[in-house]
């Protein structure tokens, strides 16, 4: 299988959980997804961690989807949505906090699995995006949460323009919990779980469950099957042939 693509490491009770893609800027192929389920799955059962973080290595957090691996045929795309989605929710259903420590580019499922985590230290050089209009495809995840995360107008502002944000930007519109200068970035982050660590473990667990029981009543096979459909299209192939050959797409409807 070669290098891992998720590295995990448990110090006190605290564990570091990093996308070990930066040659791909940590793009989320089938690898990287099954290592990130394990990595969270043994930071769940280790009785000593109590919170975690999640980062990216290199220039990235994660620019989402690896685009030489998606499919187009409906059933193909369908599997691989399902997957998908449960990969990048995955920090939501985490009995454990995550604190997203987000290093750099944070696009699509990459800015998707931020949102899922339950607090955002972004660096300053931090960049949140969901360019899948772009592709011909919308962000499953993204167009479920963002309208109670940040409010309907902030939300159609981000999914309909997929305009780049800065990490002053969505610290502002409530999507990042606060913004370090980059070289200080997984210190502040460090800081904020050790403060975290000091509280009572099974309060923290009752307070996620709680929001997120009230954030997050939103069904996401909606948005699954919607997007399956959409990879069907001649927008959306066109949309991926051209991200692959470096130019502008011509979408028809």
């Amino acid at each position: 299988m070669g290098e891992r693509t998720v590295e995990y490491e448990a110090e006190g009770h605290i564990a570091v959980v990093r996308l070990n893609r930066p040659d791909r800027l940590n793009a989320l192929n089938r690898q990287l997804q099954d290592e990130l389920g394990q990595a969270f799955a043994a930071a769940e059962a280790a009785r000593d961690v109590r919170v975690l973080i999640l980062t990216g290595a290199g220039r990235a957090f994660s620019v989402g989807a690896d685009i030489e691996e998606l499919e187009t045929t409906a059933e193909g795309a369908a599997r691989q949505l399902q997957a998908s989605l449960a990969c990048l929710s995955s920090p939501e259903r985490l009995r454990k906090p995550v604190i997203a420590a987000v290093n750099g580019y944070a696009l699509g499922g990459g800015f998707e699995l931020a949102l899922a985590c339950d607090i955002v230290v972004a660096s300053d050089r931090a960049v949140f995006s969901v360019p899948e209009p772009t592709l011909g495809v919308v962000p499953g995840l993204a167009m479920q949460r963002l309208p109670r995360l940040v409010g309907v107008m902030r939300a159609r502002e981000i999914l309909l323009t997929a305009r780049r944000l800065s990490a002053q930007e969505a610290r502002e519109y409530g999507l990042v919990s606060r913004v370090a200068p980059h070289d200080d970035l997984m210190e502040q982050a460090r800081s904020v779980a050790m403060g975290m660590t000091e509280l009572a473990p099974l309060a923290l667990e009752l307070l996620k469950a709680t929001i997120n029981r009230n954030l997050l009543s939103s069904d996401l096979v909606f948005a699954e099957r919607a997007n399956a459909w959409l990879f069907t299209t001649r927008d959306a192939r066109e949309g991926i042939r051209a991200f692959r050959e470096k130019r502008k797409p011509n979408f028809s409807g």
